[in-house]
């Protein structure tokens, strides 16, 4: 078949993606490599670049048609069309009881076949012409994502239409995709750190949904059928829970007939309902499953705060110091650079929509991880008791300041930021005013969330050989 550059072409190979899935939480800040042409120092990249005080006077178009909303960037200089939408409360982790998998499966089929396309024929048309579309099931929302060359964006929203509305959910595929998920499920704790993180959700959030596996019950995926996968779409793709941004090669009156054309043939109500907020097990005494293993991994978790709330930026900027700022924050510093205890080890926020965490995590070596442990906790207490330097504050905000630029880069990350802007309510003018949030923070503010947000100690669980 013939290639395009601009094809990101989604992979049907779900064991390898949902293993990925469960696995990528402790590596999201792993550093790099030493090389022979020395370290990459990102902070003095970024402090050294023109975009340090560069801002982007960007504001999203609102546009509305037949009740339907979205957020538009429209920017013609690449022939490109990207569009995030999400269907919000409609996760894996509202799948009702002896469903559980539902919404992963369900994300999986819609593209395998829709409308008078099976399953071969929907992909072909994808790749002839340069069209990259997926879904996934999250644990709060439902997301999809299409990004097209401009010439094919009519056959592009025609196929989103259709996997929408009208996926053939063929028997074949679904056995198939079943089949790929059991494999997937059976083979998370061969991995000592999909045990882990399974272990995790178990320990945090007991019987809520939340600490439910990603992938969901193994005996509910071999009971689901095309009629449950009907079901989910029915009672939760619909127009009163969905949030749409896009950006790229397409005006404002393309964009309304996108909604016109695609998303209003989507019902009108959705029957989703919500969930109960979890009680968090955060005060237990440290966990350690014992396993043969090359390494000793850890996870840590504690309370952290909303992404509306007036706390959130001074814990922001708290969090990029210790923990998130991989290889040049205060943990790395200490046991990666100075000990050698660690190839990775960091922190850093999650904003789930009922638990907002900050989460910590490292591996080492059997014969480290007791040092490792030891080093991560005195750190932690020692931030908690002084808080950043003025030097490390200084440092910090030119970097979180210069570095937010970057993420102008694509109109896939335009089009991420407009769902993200719309998620969390922060407002259309949240492009030209993020770096002044940034800007308005004190040193004494970080200090302030580093004492009250990193006072106790957070709930830790480990998995290696380490007793």
């Amino acid at each position: 078949m013939r290639k395009n550059k601009f094809h990101r072409r989604k992979s049907h190979h779900l064991l390898a993606k949902t293993l990925l899935i469960v696995l990528c939480g402790a590596a999201l800040y792993w550093g790099l490599e030493n090389n022979p042409f020395g370290r990459l120092d990102t902070q003095k990249i970024v402090q050294n670049s023109i975009l340090k005080e560069k801002t982007f006077d960007l504001v999203p178009e609102v546009v509305e048609t037949k009740g339907l909303t979205a957020w538009l960037l429209e920017d013609h200089t690449v022939p490109i069309i990207s569009l995030r939408f999400m269907f919000q409360g409609t996760g894996r982790a509202y799948d009702p009881k002896g469903q559980e998998g539902r919404a992963v499966l369900s994300a999986e089929m819609l593209t395998l076949g829709a409308g008078k396309n099976n399953r071969f024929a929907f992909q072909e048309m994808l790749e002839r012409h340069g069209i990259g579309m997926s879904f996934s099931a999250g644990r709060d929302d439902f997301s999809g994502a299409l990004t097209t060359p401009t010439a094919s964006k009519e056959t592009a929203f025609a196929l989103l239409k259709d996997a929408l509305t009208s996926p053939k959910l063929a028997s074949a595929d679904l056995k198939v995709t079943k089949a790929q998920l059991l494999v997937a499920h059976k083979r998370q704790k061969e991995n000592p750190e999909g045990e882990l993180a399974l272990a995790f959700l178990k320990a945090l959030y007991g019987d809520h949904p939340y600490g439910r596996n990603p992938l969901g019950r193994a005996n509910d995926i071999i009971n689901l059928n095309a009629d449950a996968v009907k079901s989910f779409l029915k009672d939760n793709l619909a127009q009163d829970n969905l949030i749409i941004a896009v950006a790229g090669d397409i005006t404002a009156e393309e964009t309304k007939a996108l909604l016109e054309n695609v998303f209003a043939a989507l019902p009108k109500v959705s029957h989703s309902k919500p969930l109960p907020k979890p009680e968090l097990h955060l005060e237990q005494p440290p966990v350690h499953l014992t396993r043969e293993s090359a390494q000793t991994s850890v996870r840590m978790a504690t309370l952290g705060v909303e992404r509306t709330t007036p706390d959130f930026y001074p814990l922001y900027m708290a969090n990029h110091i210790l923990g998130g700022s991989g290889l040049t924050s205060r943990l790395s510093l200490k046991a990666r650079e100075n000990e050698g205890l660690t190839y990775g080890i960091g922190t850093y926020l999650s904003t789930d929509d009922n638990t907002p965490l900050i989460m910590g995590y490292f591996s080492a070596t059997p014969e480290n991880a007791e040092k490792a442990t030891q080093i991560f906790e005195d750190e932690w207490q020692k931030f908690a008791k002084e808080g950043p330097s003025q030097k490390e504050f200084d440092a910090a905000r030119d970097y979180l300041l210069a570095s937010y630029n970057l993420r102008f880069s694509s109109v896939d990350g335009l089009a991420e930021m407009l769902l993200g802007m719309q998620k969390y309510n922060l407002g259309v003018d949240f492009l030209q005013k993020r770096n002044t949030y940034i800007k308005n923070v004190r040193l004494e503010d970080v200090r302030r969330a580093a004492k009250t947000y990193f006072k106790n100690m957070p709930f830790q669980i480990s998995i290696g050989n380490k007793e």
